[in-house]
């Protein structure tokens, strides 16, 4: 709605435009989504002038790419109007309170959540067939944009570990972006063409999660928050390895449906890897244990209900439902 409505970023315009279509359609409550910028001040300004009953802001981020606050001042400006501030994580909402100085008594918890149905590791079979892979073959699948945070040299040091020690792996890089051509060379300098594909842009993630015996994602700190990308390959009965950062030890517990390992670390990330490729049993059984946690705290169904119940409060003019509240864990905790 918003990004048709604006023809350039000081386009105070936008406000008016934005003001006239809540007041047309009698919307009760609105929600940015995303992080502090102009979409989300205009967005909160329009809908407070419109006299809408609710202002919503959600948050997928804990820090920008430069590592400075979430919120420009303009945004800081709107804290008073706006209702409720959405992180998705414990983790985030601590952060949002504690380093960012977010009035706490406006911060709620809704974690992401994934389609259970279309996220379910069926078609193992078929899937590597599509892939040309060996059906035998132990799979690592990794999805992320190709840049500096998602960290696909420490992947790549990695993989060239675990195929020197299990040379028939075999790793699917799914994604796209900037720093393709150094990964391109870091694959060529290690050795690795055969044994690591570079899928480009993919809209069939959960075939390539079917087809893969694990999953890993060792982005660095800087701007991973609550990766969706986890939750899918947990929800497909995958075991994830991924750096301990961001919420991600809200999604994998150590040793139960994953390991975490520390960012930057290549040999870590090998050694957990080649725990998984050695020990199959092992590695199934982590995967049933990550789906049993996405069903039971990660599902589309638990996010769109909790987000529905807090629009609808809203809408109704009533507070927010306090078991949405975020509280910080006691001090002995």
């Amino acid at each position: 709605l918003y990004s048709g409505l604006l023809k350039r970023k000081t386009d105070v315009g936008v406000l008016w435009r934005l003001r006239r279509i809540i007041k047309r359609e009698g919307i009760q409550v609105v929600c940015t989504i995303g992080d502090g910028g102009d979409r989300m001040f205009w967005g909160r300004l329009a809908a407070k002038l419109s006299g809408a009953r609710g202002i919503v802001s959600t948050l997928h981020s804990t820090r920008n790419q430069s590592g400075g606050s979430i919120l420009d001042r303009p945004n800081r400006w709107l804290f008073g109007i706006t209702d409720a501030f959405v992180a998705v994580a414990q983790g985030a909402a601590r952060y949002l309170v504690e380093e960012e100085g977010f009035p706490q008594d406006k911060v709620v918890v809704i974690y992401n959540g994934v389609d259970l149905e279309r996220y379910d590791g069926a078609g193992r079979e078929r899937a590597r067939a599509e892939l040309e892979l060996p059906p035998a073959a132990p799979v690592v699948c990794h999805v992320a944009a190709f840049r500096v945070e998602k960290a696909h040299d420490v992947l790549l040091r990695a993989a060239e570990r675990v195929v020197r020690e299990v040379p028939e792996t075999r790793f699917l890089l799914a994604g796209d972006g900037p720093e393709r051509p150094k990964i391109e060379q870091l694959r060529a300098e290690l050795g690795l063409e055969d044994a690591v594909r570079l899928l480009g842009r993919r809209s069939d993630i959960p075939e390539l999660l079917a087809a893969s015996d694990l999953m890993v994602l060792c982005s660095y700190a800087m701007v991973e928050t609550f990766p969706n990308s986890v939750l899918e390959a947990m929800a497909s009965r995958r075991p994830v390895v991924c750096t301990h950062v961001g919420s991600v030890d809200e999604q994998v517990e150590e040793g139960v449906n994953g390991f975490l390992i520390p960012e930057g670390d290549h040999e870590a990330l090998a050694d957990r890897i080649l725990r998984l490729v050695r020990d199959p049993e092992r590695s199934r059984e982590m995967g049933e244990q990550a789906r049993r946690k996405v069903e039971g705290r990660f599902s589309a169904a638990r996010m769109v209900g909790d987000r529905e119940e807090l629009f609808q409060s809203r809408a109704r003019g009533e507070g927010i439902p306090s078991r949405l509240y975020w509280e910080p864990p006691p001090r002995n905790a």
